[in-house]
């Protein structure tokens, strides 16, 4: 069990800290390839367009140059981190060539041995080739571009400091940490749920990757199952005691050449703040990154406001749950997840009970926040109720092969693309606006300034600690030149 037991849900409860506790700071981040009309991967490297991946706060790469990497900034609700999404998505593809689309599954689509071969010898980051290669050898190219959603969370400092003056700890950072090790806890516990909920990767496209067996039917979630996004079964790291313990197994594991580094922890749950784990501990941890989300191809950002709605309230019901978990009852967790992903995906839960608890709970924690939930909750009850409206459910009701999936997820990609095209600039009025600031937010998105906060009236925009607020507009290479230099 977690060492200091908090009763944070109960301090919140008796304190009536309900409407701090709806705060937050949010974000996304989603992994997805570019690939050509007919549905292979683009041949196309990054665009030379946009701003430099070694500086850029929103446009990334990661494994493979197709694999594009979009990061929100961090905002006040997940709804207002979706529209960043949408944004950047759409600046994305205003930079894409030719007909390229927007693969809409976190499972590649079917690869070439041609393919492969273009993935393995082009990569344009050597900051990152030692870790590239230590990834191709252990888990190959094939495995390594499954692609993923992650959200980024952080409790409300004003709760986190109410909550510490109610508190008999002693320490404000060590009080901090103790609370986000508290609610990783709780959300690795619940990994079935969201792997139940979210799953929506029933097929491989592919033979080639080595760590997926072959699969007759169809499952919930290849990418959350132990073939998927998962570290060897030697390697250990739970969310049983402590934060230092945590970070020690993973240091561990590290030592003995068992992980690259860090980042090839694919935990439930990963810690954010300082890069340094023992810098971490001493100055807080900032925020959590949940790790468990397929893309959904039936939302053009790969999930919808509704599920982020649902979310944010499991997020607060695990707050408020004083619940703690033994390293035991953690892998006995683990194990109903992968059980899960591994279900048809038209299978109820085998712990249904367990789920309608849930429903149940998290139904009387929203009354105190009026309706706001109301579409997180409808979405719960009508997934629980009925498993065929779940994403992996409604997939293989649209295409029940990989063939079929294939060619579906193909088709729609090519439909997305021809919409951008002829609604290029109406989408773009609907995701920007029309006001003064519009075009200059699009721009700061595409060379890599950050927009830290856009009004009617203002705009704020950032390069590391140079930062701008401006009531006009002004070119952006007169407020940033470092951002221009060739």
């Amino acid at each position: 069990m977690a060492e200091n037991h908090l009763e944070i849900g109960k301090l919140i409860a008796e304190n009536n800290l309900y409407r701090e506790l709806s705060g937050g700071q949010f974000g996304i981040e989603i992994e997805q390839h570019r690939v050509t009309a007919e549905g292979r991967l683009s041949r196309r490297t990054y665009p030379a367009s946009l701003g430099s991946r070694t500086t850029h706060p929103y446009l990334q790469t990661d494994y493979s140059e197709t694999q594009s990497e979009l990061v929100t900034e961090s905002v006040g609700s997940f709804e207002a981190a979706r529209d960043f999404l949408l944004q950047l998505q759409w600046v994305m593809r205003d930079h894409m060539s030719g007909s390229e689309t927007i693969w809409p599954l976190s499972m590649p689509p079917k690869l070439t041995a041609d393919d492969l071969q273009w993935v393995d010898e082009t990569f344009d980051r050597p900051w990152m080739q030692d870790y590239r290669d230590w990834l191709a050898k252990k888990y190959g190219s094939t495995h390594e571009i499954i692609t993923g959603l992650h959200l980024n969370y952080s409790l409300p400092e004003t709760l986190l400091e109410k909550l510490f003056a109610l508190s008999d700890e002693a320490d404000y950072v060590t009080f901090k940490n103790a609370v986000y090790f508290k609610l990783a806890q709780q959300i690795a516990a619940h990994r079935w749920l969201f792997v139940y909920l979210f799953g929506a990767a029933p097929f491989s496209m592919n033979d080639t990757d080595s760590r997926v067996p072959r699969m007759d039917q169809p499952v919930r979630s290849i990418r959350t199952s132990q073939f998927g996004f998962a570290n060897d079964g030697n390697i250990r790291v739970d969310y049983a005691t402590n934060l230092a313990d945590h970070f020690n197994q993973i240091k561990t594991h590290i030592a003995r050449g068992e992980l690259f580094s860090n980042h090839e922890f694919y935990g439930t749950v990963r810690f954010k703040g300082r890069e340094d784990y023992d810098d971490m501990l001493q100055h807080r941890v900032e925020y959590l990154e949940l790790r468990i989300l397929d893309a959904d191809p039936f939302d053009p950002a790969g999930i919808s406001e509704n599920a982020l709605n649902l979310i944010h309230l499991l997020l607060l019901h695990f707050v408020m749950s004083d619940r703690e978990y033994s390293a035991t009852e953690l892998i006995q967790s683990d194990s109903l997840a992968n059980q899960i992903a591994l279900q048809s995906p038209v299978s109820p839960l085998p712990n249904k009970a367990d789920a309608m608890t849930i429903m149940s709970e998290i139904s009387q924690l929203a009354d105190h926040f009026g309706m706001r939930f109301n579409d997180g909750l409808s979405l719960v009850a009508e997934r629980i109720l009925t498993p065929g409206k779940t994403p992996a459910a409604r997939i293989i009701a649209t295409a029940g092969t990989p063939e079929a999936l294939q060619e579906w997820a193909t088709e729609l990609g090519n439909q997305r693309y021809e919409l951008f095209r002829t609604e290029h600039d109406a989408q773009f009025a609907e995701l920007f606006g029309t006001g003064q600031f519009a075009e200059l937010v699009a721009e700061a998105m595409v060379v890599g300034i950050r927009v830290k906060n856009w009004t009617r009236t203002d705009l704020t925009l950032a390069v590391d600690d140079h930062e701008e607020t401006i009531q006009v507009p002004v070119p952006l290479a007169t407020l940033f030149p470092e951002r221009y230099v060739d």
